[in-house]
């Protein structure tokens, strides 16, 4: 309103709701000693009235497609006007406004150049001169090839398309430099183009400069909006993910310097000198952060924190708003967990472990260092002035980035608002969004030679031989046209000041694509994006481009018609993005898709006319050769871990079955494929975790609760006599375990700190139901085994060191007769009047075993190899079986047992020399069991097609595994 030259007097009768909002803001200007664009100006008129005026006021003018939008620009050209000698003015025929500013308001005589030229007869001519001329229907002709239209797949498409013209006529002859790209949407095509462009090779000019994403302003208004949302991890983890994370000194975030040394010369373009010159010291922030050499071991590498993987799943948004108190519960309770993990998965899983035993020590990095970030976070003032705002976010720059200089820039360029406010966090959001998110990157200093890309208006007074214009679709060219809903075009009217209004908006939409068509010389590109990839949805040309054709063809066609012109022109798809032509690419990767499309169509010759890719990308070769070798009817290196090699004979030695320990879960992988257990047992790779929703206990967290409970319920029941449990002390043994269950799930939950109550205690109580049920049916059991030994540990040292294993525990591994050097622990030893023992292990899963089994093909190997563990550490006992017992109702309380027989001994050696020798040579193929790839953690690393690929092969070399499958 300032710029149409309303004051605030004249608000106060037509829009009196307005008025005071008006004299505030000139209230602040004044206050503040700011200045905005009809300030300037007006400085700028009083300037030229001056006697000591700058030297070029007064001679010859030349306005060169100048526009006048405001009442305050023109009372400026008029000053200037009124100062010169003489002024010529060049006005494009459709900017109307200004042309009536000229005229009619500065007296200019006015000559219109169309008249004299004649009726054109070429296509570019005719659309230049009736463009939106509704007073006049040119005849009809064919457009020839200086107008097209043509339409992609999307935006990026659609800046290929453009690419791959531009280079066509650059073939032709015509130069860069005389080329451009004008853009109505400069938002939604700059990066598209930007990228196109690069692909192609063609040296671009923006004439607005471009803007690049700033990480470090992007990772700071995560840190705000983190403390925003009441420390919400999601934008913390953002924060991490951006990889702006400072060294650490000790495990900790730096130390802030002082407030003096953290000031940053901003833009000199939006500085005063002033305070420029009143800066003492150096305008650059000095190396705040000491450099810490970087260590793999280190909490922070290459800008990026240690922290296990998906934690910020695991601190659930709804459960961590509540303060830092709450982060370091859930921190800790993800400790405790990991903790447990790593006692559960011990015994069983050398890959499991070993990552757990990482994540732990990524933990204790991560806590280290984010918890007093997120302190100094929730410190920060709920309302502020700007002067407390900006010292307390310089030192959390800081503190939080690696490189704040730009961060710290930006807040130095905000000094002038010390004195405002109070402002809330979400106030300061809304300001430092826009000036940290992206950085501008300045114009090149000299445009020729290049391509030009920029807005129609910066086109004004520029002619080219060819335009392009993009975005000619619904709601992008035109803009949606909205009334103001502040100021209506009806009280605009009343104020006669010459606002912007819906019919001079309109007319502005009219003007720039008349500005665009005007620039063109000899060819005019119109295109636009078909399909609006965000929605899934097709999109429609703009009623613009009807009006294109009627003017430059005399005919109006509908819009099915010129889409499907459109779409003829440029045969662009998504699935294929490449053209038909190999010659017509822009980039390698296009020629490439190019030839191999127009192979695909071949039904016979073509062989070899791609073989240059070979060639030209080893990585290409390498893959092609290696999926050949997989699919061939012979076993190779591509299969898997098969190798004569001396080297690799030796490397594998040392992962004989008697050579170092095994758990049975490991050992189990192999009958479901030995390539799985190659993966799993000897090269340790952790499974990739399935990320799913908190709405139970994990697997390892109920068995591990479980667990804890039987041992704890076992040694107390052992300290009061009460094994075995029968009818006559069951009421006993109960409470017993009622009091157990309450101190193990307290401790648990103390520790976990469960991110959702509710399923905290609906896991809880299904578990204690479980145990009720489990511990009733010990009542009644009618076989005369007598708990003895929880908790059998060998060779696990850690169980013995905590104090979590049976006293007969060893930390030694147990070398089997069969010839296997077995870890692992017993959950239950028992003892029979008569002597025997029986070895059980307690199951919290499902029973997927079959009846009768021994060892279920090499898949249930745990009932057997226990027992034969058992049998070495009781020497002057004999085990007579071992027993699977699935305690849970999951499991339906079933069992499994295995009788320690010749039968069992020679399945336990039958094992040991398949998997010893399948070592030895090594012979370690992708050989799936039936249906086994689709249960398989390390699909992704082989593929879905294992067990067709494996079927082709020579089935000889697998008789040994068949023949271990084939077991009971």
């Amino acid at each position: 309103m300032r710029s149409a030259g309303v004051r605030s007097g004249e608000l106060n009768a037509i829009a009196p709701d307005l008025a005071p909002i008006f004299r505030e803001y000139e209230h602040e200007l004044a206050e503040g000693g700011f200045i905005d664009w009809s300030g300037t100006l007006e400085l700028a008129i009083s300037t030229i009235a001056r006697p000591d005026r700058h030297r070029l006021v007064g001679l010859p003018t030349l306005l060169l497609d100048v526009a006048v939008r405001s009442e305050v620009e023109f009372e400026f050209l008029s000053a200037l006007v009124l100062a010169a000698r003489t002024t010529l003015a060049t006005v494009p025929a459709g900017d109307i406004e200004t042309l009536h500013r000229f005229r009619d308001r500065l007296s200019f005589e006015t000559s219109d150049l169309d008249l004299d030229a004649g009726e054109p007869n070429d296509a570019l001519a005719r659309l230049q001169r009736h463009l939106f001329n509704e007073h006049k229907n040119p005849a009809e002709l064919e457009g020839g090839d200086q107008i097209e239209i043509f339409s992609a797949p999307g935006e990026g498409r659609e800046c290929v398309e453009i690419a791959r013209r531009i280079l066509s006529l650059a073939r032709d002859g015509i130069r860069f430099d005389r080329v451009a790209v004008l853009l109505r949407s400069a938002d939604v095509y700059r990066s598209h183009l930007a990228e196109a462009f690069s692909r192609s090779g063609i040296p671009v000019h923006f004439a607005r400069g471009t803007v690049r994403p700033e990480p470090a302003g992007r990772a700071f208004c995560c840190l705000l909006d983190c403390a925003a949302e009441g420390l919400s991890a999601q934008k913390f983890a953002e924060y991490l993910s951006l990889g702006q994370v400072p060294d650490a000194v000790s495990g900790e975030p730096p130390e802030a310097p002082p407030r003096d040394d953290l000031w940053i010369a901003p833009d000199p373009e939006t500085t005063p000198a002033s305070t420029l010159a009143g800066a003492s010291g150096s305008t650059t922030m000095p190396e705040c952060n000491p450099v810490v050499p970087e260590s793999p071991d280190g909490p922070v590498c290459g800008g990026h924190l240690r922290a296990p993987r998906r934690w910020e799943r695991l601190l659930v948004d709804a459960a961590v708003i509540g303060g830092s108190d709450r982060w370091r519960r859930r921190l800790n309770g993800l400790a405790n967990d990991l903790r447990r993990r790593l006692e559960a998965t011990e015994a069983q899983e050398d890959a499991r472990s070993a990552a757990i035993s990482r994540e732990l020590d990524d933990l204790a990095a991560f806590s280290g260092f984010a918890l007093p970030l997120i302190d100094e976070l929730e410190g920060l003032p709920i309302s502020a002035i700007w002067r407390e705002w900006l010292d307390r976010l310089s030192a959390l720059a800081a503190r939080s980035l690696k490189r704040p200089q730009r961060v710290l820039a930006v807040l130095a360029e905000l000094e002038p608002m010390a004195s405002v406010g109070p402002a809330t966090l979400d106030e300061i959001l809304a300001v430092l969004r826009g000036l940290l998110l992206e950085a501008a990157e300045p114009p090149s200093l000299r445009r020729y030679g290049k391509l030009f890309v920029g807005t129609v208006e910066s086109a004004r007074g520029l002619s080219f031989e060819a335009v392009f214009v993009p975005g000619l679709a619904e709601k992008m060219f035109p803009k949606k046209i909205v009334e103001e809903p502040i100021l209506l075009d009806v009280v605009r009217a009343r104020l006669d000041s010459g606002l912007a209004t819906n019919r001079s908006r309109l007319d502005h939409e009219r003007l720039a694509l008349a500005l665009a068509v005007g620039a063109a010389e000899r060819r005019m590109f119109f295109s636009y994006p078909r399909v609006e990839l965000d929605q899934s949805r097709p999109r429609v040309p703009s009623f613009y481009a009807l009006e294109v054709v009627r003017a430059a063809e005399g005919r109006l066609p509908d819009f099915a018609e010129l889409a499907r012109r459109a779409e003829t022109v440029a045969a662009s798809r998504l699935g294929w993005p490449a053209p038909d032509d190999s010659n017509e690419a822009i980039d390698d990767a296009e020629h490439d898709l190019a030839v191999l499309g127009g192979l695909m169509g071949l039904t016979d010759g073509g062989a070899g006319r791609a073989r240059y890719l070979l060639g030209v990308n080893p990585h290409l070769a390498r893959t092609l050769r290696h999926r050949y070798q997989r699919w061939n009817r012979g076993w190779t290196v591509a299969d898997g871990l098969l190798s004569s090699s001396a080297d690799v004979r030796s490397l594998m030695a040392k992962h004989a079955l008697d050579a170092r320990s095994y758990s049975p879960t490991a050992l189990q992988t192999f009958s479901r494929c030995p390539y799985s257990f190659f993966l799993h047992a000897i090269q340790r790779i952790v499974p990739r975790e399935i990320v799913v929703a908190i709405d139970d206990l994990d697997p390892l967290q109920r068995g591990s609760l479980i667990h804890d409970v039987q041992f704890t319920l076992f040694a107390r029941l052992t300290a009061e006599s009460l094994l075995p449990v029968r009818p006559g002390n069951l009421e006993r043994a109960g409470a017993l375990l009622e009091e157990v269950m309450a101190a193990v799930t307290d401790r648990y939950e103390d520790e976990w700190a469960p991110a959702i109550d509710q399923v905290w205690k609906n896991a809880v109580a299904e578990v204690r139901a479980d145990l009720r049920e489990w511990l009733r049916r010990m009542s009644e059991d009618t076989s005369g085994f007598v708990p003895r030994h929880f908790e059998l540990s060998f060779g696990l040292a850690r169980d013995a060191d905590r104090g979590k294993a049976d006293p007969r525990s060893v930390s030694d591994a147990v070398l089997l007769d069969c010839g296997i050097r077995l870890r692992g622990s017993i959950d239950l030893v028992e003892r029979h009047p008569s002597g025997l023992l029986r070895v059980v292990d307690h199951k919290t899963g499902r029973n997927a075993g079959v009846g009768e089994a021994v060892i279920d093909g090499g898949k249930s190997l745990q009932p057997v190899l226990y027992a034969l563990a058992g049998e070495k550490m009781f020497e002057d006992d004999k085990v007579s079986e071992g027993r699977l017992y699935f305690c849970t109702s999951i499991g339906q309380f079933s069992e499994q047992i295995v009788a320690l027989d010749q039968r069992a001994r020679d399945a336990a050696l039958d094992v040991a020399t398949v998997i010893g020798r399948a070592i030895e040579r090594p012979f370690l193929p992708a050989a799936p069991a039936e249906r086994q790839c689709g249960q398989c953690d390390y699909r992704a690393v082989c593929g879905p097609y294992e067990e067709i690929r494996s079927a082709r092969k020579p089935q000889g070399d697998l008789d040994t595994l068949q023949a271990l499958r084939a077991w009971p």
